[in-house]
């Protein structure tokens, strides 16, 4: 497998050391990889763009990388969900959709192949056009262009589908992350225990890279890779949303689904065990029913407080059995719903801090530049990974600091010494 370059003694993230570089090394959905192959060998002015979709973290934008290094293409990448209105679109797009240039050949590509990442980042009003400027620039271009994205199915990107060759990208079987992680250990010198890596592929739901970050988020802690470091962990559809959590863990009545809400949804616990405090007082009516849940919540919140400050992970079940089993078991009576409030009041208070967002787009930026990826994927992806590196690992803190030129100031956001601004 190929890796990217990386000075000595400095930490990298797993994700990206090992990111394919060849078509051959990236893993999963072998038809879609053929057709997309297949469209570009074919392809001519006048043909249809090619829309991959799929879940994220499959490898979308890592085969059509590695799509255009084995074909010869210069790869001219733009992220939708950073690069929003038309104006902007046209201006770092336009110009090399419409025009064959003859700089490529002479530098030894046979062409130039336009990539819109995430254009499912484009958001209605607020994004001025973006979704029409990409229309109008795939309709006229004269180069290939790959849109990717993780759903279309909202109808405002009908046109779009209609204008593309749609091809569908499925969840990565967990054999093959299994066979993926093994290799990284390998390479990591990683004492690991197969079953381990085997329960690691199996909750990471498909999703390559969370699976990555997973396996190097629990060495990062435990030095090691064991049926105990990882059994904490249970299937989970990293797809699943917040309101769709909320409501199955107030409403349900299958205890064993309640216990494994917290292990589906993609989201901090704290984060989450703020939602279900907002919701309490709405959801449940009777006050012995709000009472007996507000204090399994409070327990939850002990537990949580104890296991950040002792660093001692084995009271992470007892976090989570408080604030799912112990609040759905709070409830006697049937309620009906009434909507759920999300996000929490106190990350609607994070949001209007003007520091915190200045501080998260400094950190996603410089993430964004050594990563190439956008500031949205950042935040997604990276920043919660690195908290749990920069609150739990300080040696491998610093060199991670040190790689991304992080600053004291961002890097003390990320070990949550300076994260006191936010309750103000």
């Amino acid at each position: 497998m190929t890796t990217v370059n990386s000075l000595s003694q400095q930490a990298v993230m797993w994700v990206e050391k090992y990111r394919p570089q060849t078509l051959d090394e990236v893993i999963g959905n072998e038809e879609a990889k053929a057709m997309l192959i297949s469209w570009l060998k074919n392809w001519k002015p006048g043909s249809k763009p090619a829309l991959l979709y799929g879940p994220p973290g499959i490898g979308k934008t890592t085969l059509v990388h590695a799509l255009a290094k084995t074909f010869s293409y210069d790869l001219i990448e733009t992220n939708a969900s950073d690069i929003r209105t038309a104006e902007k679109i046209l201006h770092v797009a336009g110009h090399a959709a419409f025009e064959d240039s003859l700089l490529q050949h002479f530098l030894g590509f046979k062409g130039t192949i336009i990539l819109f990442d995430e254009v499912d980042g484009i958001h209605g009003r607020e994004d001025a056009g973006g979704l029409e400027a990409i229309i109008k620039i795939i309709t006229q271009a004269k180069v290939p262009i790959i849109l990717t994205a993780n759903d279309v199915s909202d109808p405002k990107f009908r046109e779009l589908k209609n204008q593309c060759l749609s091809i569908q990208f499925f969840r990565v079987r967990p054999p093959l992350i299994m066979a993926l992680l093994e290799r990284i250990c390998e390479m990591e010198n990683v004492k690991y225990e197969k079953e381990a890596l085997k329960i690691l592929a199996k909750v990471s739901g498909g999703d390559v890279r969370s699976a990555i970050n997973d396996l190097q988020a629990i060495y990062e802690r435990s030095g090691k890779i064991t049926i105990e470091d990882v059994k904490v962990l249970s299937p989970r559809d990293r797809e699943i949303t917040i309101q769709k959590a909320l409501e199955e863990l107030f409403l349900s009545d299958d205890i064993e689904r309640v216990k494994r809400i917290l292990n589906e949804v993609n989201v901090d616990y704290e984060i989450f065990l703020q939602a279900i405090h907002d919701n309490l007082p709405y959801q449940y009516k009777n006050l012995e029913d709000l009472a007996s849940a507000y204090d399994k919540l409070s327990m939850a919140d002990i537990f949580l407080g104890r296991m950040k400050r002792t660093q001692n992970w084995s009271l992470l079940k007892y976090v989570i059995e408080e604030m799912s089993m112990g609040v759905n078991l709070s409830r006697k009576g049937k309620y009906t719903p009434i909507g759920f409030k999300f996000p929490p009041s106190k990350l609607i208070l994070m949001a209007r801090t003007k520091l915190t967002r200045e501080v998260l787009d400094k950190i996603s930026s410089l993430i964004g530049k050594q990563c190439h990826v956008s500031r949205q994927r950042a935040i997604r992806d990276f920043i919660p990974f690195l908290r749990v590196i920069f609150e739990n690992n300080p040696a491998e803190a610093k060199k991670f600091a040190s790689w991304f030129n992080f600053t004291e100031d961002l890097s003390s956001y990320l070990s949550g010494k300076s994260r006191g601004f936010i309750k103000k």
